[in-house]
């Protein structure tokens, strides 16, 4: 009999290997380098010595400063305090020489510290401050395999940029209270970001087209927009940040396949965790409180290739299920539900509130949704995607920052008797409906659903391009029914085809027909 979770022995070993090698790898990053300098982040001004503005356009011009400019005695650019109006504070381009730029403080016209087309390997950044640079404090293009260590960039537009320089190491840096970005890396693909703090910015850490790297141990919050945005970035790694309170997105995925998100905090986001057009991830020990997982886009193939296991919602599983048949879930230990590709499927009884999404439906057939409640959450109640011939009865949307329920690319439902309290509010309507074969009330009581924006008198009507609308929408809340608790892993394991679900479905069946016939007929 096939089991909800396939989740193998050995791909758990390799996740859990995976997360310790990460862990190992950010403390061993540390310690190894760290060695450089101990000094404080936030250098004392009146220990520095002031200087002009840093030119070195080739090898030569590191002969003013300590150093052999080998790897065992590198140049040392330390101790200066550069603050000029001059473009760049420190601009170094075409060396093949290995150096270090450490202990300083700059603050320049437009660049602090600028890296171009330096041999890959030889350039170290390390325990400098580059604040209130107009651009960008620390620059690095086409220099790969650099290290940019124990810095605090603050208030310039992004803190770290890193173009064409794979291979790097951007680690125990701070980057808070910049513009736009803290940390961000352009075609710098197998490249290493860990430990480092991005806070009060649009997006903290981005990384676009800079595949097999690692994000790790970072810590993301209270940004304008995304913690963590990975862009174009096949075959990387996210795992141990802590992502809470960003305004619109903790952890954002588009187009990286193959990705592994992993042991993520994500607190307070609008969206936990954020996936699009990625095939092949894996989103594995992960925790949301007050937020949760969003996928969107795709074909079924794409959401069949996620692999979704052991992530809480607000203290609660999320359960993510595949390829279900003839299967109840009953049991309300739930705190946010993704159902892909299922068919003959009854939800009921599940508490799903304060996640992203309550309950989504992908690519699902014949199926009931019955007596949940979805409050508080932030995009919508219940999604249905391509899902076609529901039920959905005696469900509580209240408080949703979206639609109670939304239907999309989704025909031949059945919606009746729900209560939709509060939903969308300020907006014209608490559901949305893109298919006009929908039906919002019980075509045999002549009864529809609870809107507590009703007007009173006449229809409700529903947003979306159908131009569908309830018929006969209640004056009252509607009672809730009552049903015995049953497991999914129980009912798939021990009862694989109910005869009653199945004449259920059946009944079902006959009725919408009867609805679309009738409606050919007018």
């Amino acid at each position: 009999m096939k089991k909800i979770s396939n989740y193998s022995i050995r791909t758990t070993i390799g996740l859990i290997v995976t997360a310790v090698l990460i862990l190992n790898l950010g403390q061993g990053i540390t310690k190894g380098i760290q060695t450089i300098e101990k000094s404080e982040k936030d250098l004392l001004l009146s220990s520095l010595i002031p200087h002009d503005f840093i030119t070195i356009i080739s090898d030569s011009g590191f002969l003013a400063y300590l150093g052999s400019g080998t790897v065992e005695d590198p140049y040392v650019i330390e101790g200066f305090n550069i603050t000029t109006t001059y473009d760049t504070g420190i601009y170094i381009s075409d060396t093949t020489k290995y150096f270090i730029i450490r202990n300083c403080y700059v603050d320049a016209e437009g660049y602090g510290i600028y890296i171009s087309s330096v041999a890959d390997g030889t350039a170290t950044i390390a325990n400098n401050t580059c604040n209130n640079n107009l651009y960008i404090g620390i620059t690095l293009g086409g220099s790969g395999s650099s290290t940019v260590i124990n810095n605090t960039c603050r208030n310039n537009n992004y803190g770290i940029y890193l173009s064409n320089s794979d291979s790097s190491t951007v680690i125990n840096n701070t980057c808070s209270n910049n513009n736009e970005y803290g940390i961000y890396l352009d075609y710098s693909g197998s490249s290493t970001v860990v430990n480092n703090t991005c806070n009060n910015i649009d997006f903290s850490i981005y990384l676009r087209y800079s595949s097999s790297s690692t994000v790790a141990n970072n810590t993301c919050s209270n940004n304008n927009v995304y913690g963590i945005f990975l862009r174009y970035s096949d075959d990387s790694t996210v795992a141990n940040n802590m992502c809470n309170n960003n305004n619109y997105i903790g952890i954002f995925l588009e187009d990286s396949g193959s990705s592994t998100v992993v042991n993520n905090t994500c607190s307070n986001n609008n969206y936990g965790i954020f996936l699009s057009g990625s095939d092949s991830l894996t989103v594995v020990d992960n925790t949301f409180t007050n937020c949760g997982l969003y996928t969107i886009g795709g074909s079924i193939d794409t959401y069949l290739s996620h692999t979704v296991e052991n992530n809480w919602v607000n203290g609660k599983k999320l359960g993510y299920y595949t390829n279900l048949e003839s299967t109840i879930i009953g049991e309300p230990v739930y705190g946010q539900l993704i159902l892909v590709n299922c068919t003959n499927v009854t939800v009921r009884d599940q508490i799903l509130n304060k996640a992203s999404v309550g309950l989504s439906l992908h690519y699902c057939t014949y199926s009931i949704i019955n007596n949940n409640t979805c409050s508080n959450n932030y995009y919508r109640g219940i999604y249905l995607g391509t899902s076609t011939f529901f039920v959905v009865t005696y469900n509580l949307l209240q408080e949703n920052g979206g639609y109670g329920i939304y239907l999309v690319f989704s025909d031949n439902n059945l919606i009746h008797h729900n209560n939709f309290v509060d939903n969308n509010l300020g907006e014209t309507s608490q559901a949305y409906d893109s298919e006009p074969t929908n039906t919002w009330y019980d075509t045999e009581t002549l009864e529809g659903n609870y809107w507590s924006d009703w007007s009173g008198t006449g229809n409700y009507t529903i947003d979306g391009s159908a131009d569908s609308i309830d018929l006969y929408p209640f004056d009252e809340p509607v009672g809730s029914t009552t049903t015995e608790h049953t497991s999914v892993e129980s009912t798939t394991d021990e009862n694989p085809l109910s005869f009653t679900f199945t004449l259920l479905m059946v009944v079902v069946t006959l009725m919408l027909t009867r609805i679309i016939s009738k409606k050919a007929k007018k």
